[in-house]
């Protein structure tokens, strides 16, 4: 026979269960350790391949130097990819879709009969 010691018998959810909203798990303080431990920024590693970037698409359009129509594509898309990584630590995610479909609801007459048994 199995004894049951729970306070609360009815299950599911329970004041003070689980992690605390906000803290962090072992894993991530571990990385964090670790970038911390390698001298290594990864905000401050985006913004300057941001303006590694910026200086040579200046050089680009200044002349001083050319580059390819693939190059130039790429540090363009990789930019603009620098930019949205970056964006997550200034601002809140939005939504994706926000979109809400509001119909009205008419209501529905059903109406019973009963069949004899000639039909």
């Amino acid at each position: 026979m199995r004894i049951d010691n729970r306070k609360n018998k009815n299950g599911g959810k329970r004041e003070g269960a689980g992690r605390p909203k906000g803290s962090k798990n072992i894993n991530s303080m571990a990385s964090v350790k670790k970038l911390e431990e390698l001298k290594f920024d990864p905000i401050e590693m985006m913004v300057q391949k941001y303006t590694y970037i910026e200086a040579q698409l200046n050089k680009h359009h200044s002349g001083e130097r050319v580059l390819g129509g693939g190059a130039f594509a790429q540090l363009i898309a990789t930019q603009g990819t620098l930019i949205n990584n970056l964006m997550m630590y200034g601002y809140k995610k939005i939504p994706d879709k926000l979109e809400q479909e509001i119909t009205e609801k008419k209501p529905v007459a059903i109406t019973l009969t009963r069949r004899g048994k000639d039909d």
